[in-house]
């Protein structure tokens, strides 16, 4: 399945609200701006140790990652401080890519660029159980609380 991300940074009051959540539901801007330079250079440096991962050498910051059975994506730092994920993938593979920047960078959030909906780890998990669980040809038990 293509799907498109982007990875933004949010202000610190956005990481105790509710999520998932659809832009459109807030009022004040939740963003926290561009990355920085240095922000933007250690994402690149981070996508590069992330396993499967080689540079496209298309002349863009971009990296493509090939995970085993879970498709490809590239992902690409922008000049202006943004973060792009796009590909044909299942959800395990963006998790653990949002997973490993977000030990990077604090307050990341993952925006769905086809839905609109956006996700911090905690949603990004549960929606990647629920799409892997829509594979399962038989019923998996509930998982203990």
């Amino acid at each position: 399945m293509r799907r498109e991300f982007s990875i933004v940074r949010v202000k610190n009051e956005v990481t105790k609200w509710e999520f998932p959540l659809a832009w459109d539901e807030v009022t004040a801007s939740p963003l926290a701006g561009p990355f920085s330079q240095l922000d933007q250079l250690r994402f690149d440096v981070a996508v590069g140790c992330f396993p499967f991962a080689r540079r496209t050498r298309d002349g863009r910051r971009a990296w493509r990652v090939s995970g085993q059975g879970s498709g490809v994506v590239e992902v690409w730092i922008t000049s202006d401080g943004s973060v792009f994920i796009e590909g044909e993938t299942t959800l395990n593979l963006v998790y653990s890519l949002f997973v490993h920047l977000s030990e990077t960078q604090r307050n990341l959030v993952l925006e769905d660029r086809i839905t609109g909906v956006v996700h911090n780890e905690k949603s990004l998990l549960g929606l990647m159980r629920r799409d892997e669980a829509a594979l399962v040809p038989f019923d998996l038990p509930e998982a203990a609380a």
